[in-house]
């Protein structure tokens, strides 16, 4: 946007139709971190599957997965979306302790990539670029084979390999004076060959490589919404938008220049100089003395019509290509009766549903990683919470090298899409309105037919804690009492 930074968009963004899009497009993709589903055929192995499913599931919340979902997602919207998966075996270096599994985005500037290949499964490399301290590079702690003594610090900058200007250089000033000196390096996965090498950008100096031994996967996952045919690379979204976008604020910039340039004035047939300068100095309500023809308002320039109309029509096509931006975003009512808005709803989420599906797939490559390198965790321990069902009690059971039956490749891992969507208080309240009118209302006679009874108590309290609206036990009591101690404090 124009108003970003000094290095932003030399024209002002009036009507951000990119910025509503990717808004609602990363919340309804991915609002939530997913979370795993993981089985087995095997009896004997069910209960070590549940166990490692309650596992794996607490890796999303320790290494914030929801927030790089988000940047993924938010990435493939512009162009490409690509994971690094991996676990970090050298201390605290890139935001990762040791021995915990990490979940990195790559940016389009920073990838490695074979752009002869036409389809990914081709591809004979890939990789990305980054930034480290030297003095961690140079004293063997990440890289102990003493391939690394003779390097030195590059100069940081914002150029690509290729000479072009990378997106950050936006924000960040590359003349800033660094804290410590870095150099950059690269990674670079060959799956054909099964090796991971690491090598000095500047110098080509190739300072690690080793046989493969994580996931089958490999580290690298990609995600893209629209293939294109014999191309390695998807058109994105925000490709297609983008011209409807630049149009419209074209248009909205030329609507605006018209509004300002506007005028009204009021025009005096004569010479009375004296009539005219006591109506200019009158106020409303006063009197005045005025000779000569009654004055004419005259009104120059003004919003076209034409323009205006073609701007709302340049409006009307983005949502339109945006699978109907207005009914996914909840903008406003697309009908005059909430069933067919519902109906126009359905149908614009047909395009969402399929991006959702391939935010599912690649979550699943991530999670298989993820869960790869908690079954192979030597080191680590946890205590589980594991719920036995029909009841309400749980039981702590301990997970670890020993506690683990099979091999890894036994289970089956599929990932709950629901958990991808949001979830808040006002989600839920809504969620519970619409239960409550579409079955347990209508299906009052036959749930007391069956002896149940409607907890009124119960849903109360479930709309005080979701509303965060205590009061509600001050305009209904009952006998034992209403709990709204933990109103505003669970989500």
């Amino acid at each position: 946007g124009y108003h970003y930074s000094s290095e932003a968009s030399d024209r002002r963004v009036i009507v951000p139709f990119l910025k509503l899009a990717i808004s609602i497009y990363i919340r309804l993709l991915a609002a939530k971190a997913p979370r795993a589903l993981i089985t087995t055929k095997k009896q004997q192995l069910k209960s070590t599957a549940a166990n490692l499913e309650l596992a794996v599931n607490e890796i999303p919340k320790e290494i914030n997965l929801q927030s790089t979902l988000k940047d993924i997602v938010l990435e493939a919207l512009f162009f490409f979306g690509v994971a690094k998966v991996g676990l970090s075996h050298s201390g605290e270096l890139l935001g990762h302790r040791v021995g915990e599994p990490f979940v990195d985005v790559i940016t389009l500037d920073n990838l490695i990539i074979d752009m002869a290949a036409q389809d990914l499964n081709q591809i004979q490399y890939v990789g990305n670029t980054y930034w480290m301290n030297i003095e961690n590079v140079k004293n063997g702690s990440v890289f102990p084979n003493g391939k690394t003594k003779d390097l030195e610090s590059d100069t940081y900058n914002f150029i690509s390999e290729d000479g072009e200007e990378k997106a950050e250089s936006v924000s960040i000033d590359q003349t800033a004076q660094l804290y410590k000196k870095k150099i950059q390096l690269a990674d670079v996965w060959l799956p054909e060959d099964g090796i991971f090498a690491t090598y000095a950008v500047k110098s080509g100096k190739l300072i690690d490589d080793f046989q493969w031994k994580g996931p089958e996967l490999g580290p690298y996952h990609f995600l893209g919404f629209d293939k294109v045919p014999g191309n390695l690379l998807p058109i994105a979204p925000v490709s297609v938008w983008r011209d409807l976008h630049e149009l419209g604020n074209t248009l909205y910039r030329k609507l605006s220049d018209q509004a300002d340039s506007q005028k009204t004035v009021l025009g005096f047939s004569g010479n009375s100089e004296e009539g005219v300068g006591n109506f200019k100095e009158a106020r409303d309500g006063d009197g005045i003395t005025f000779k000569g023809q009654k004055p004419e308002k005259l009104t120059a320039g003004g919003v076209d019509p034409n323009t205006l109309a073609f701007f709302m029509n340049n409006r009307d096509l983005f949502s339109y290509f945006a699978s109907n931006l207005d009914s996914l975003g909840g903008l406003g009512a697309q009908s005059d009766t909430v069933g067919q808005d519902k109906l126009i709803s359905a149908a614009s989420g047909a395009q969402l549903r399929d991006m959702a599906s391939q935010v599912v797939d690649f979550s699943k490559q991530i999670f298989r990683s993820l869960s790869f390198y908690e079954w192979n965790d030597l080191v680590r321990t946890r205590e589980l919470e594991r719920p036995i069902p029909g009841t309400d009690v749980s039981i702590i059971v301990p997970w670890n090298r020993n506690s683990r039956a099979g091999t890894f490749d036994m289970y089956d891992l599929d990932i709950d899409v629901f958990s991808m969507q949001d979830d808040s208080p006002t989600i839920k309240l809504q969620k519970l309105g619409a239960i409550m009118q579409q079955y347990i209302i209508p299906m009052k006679p036959l749930i007391q037919e069956a002896g149940g009874s409607i907890n009124i108590k119960s849903i109360l309290e479930a709309v005080a804690k979701y509303s965060d609206f205590p009061e509600i036990a001050e305009f209904v009591t009952f006998a034992d009492g209403f709990n709204t101690e933990e109103v505003g404090n669970k989500s």
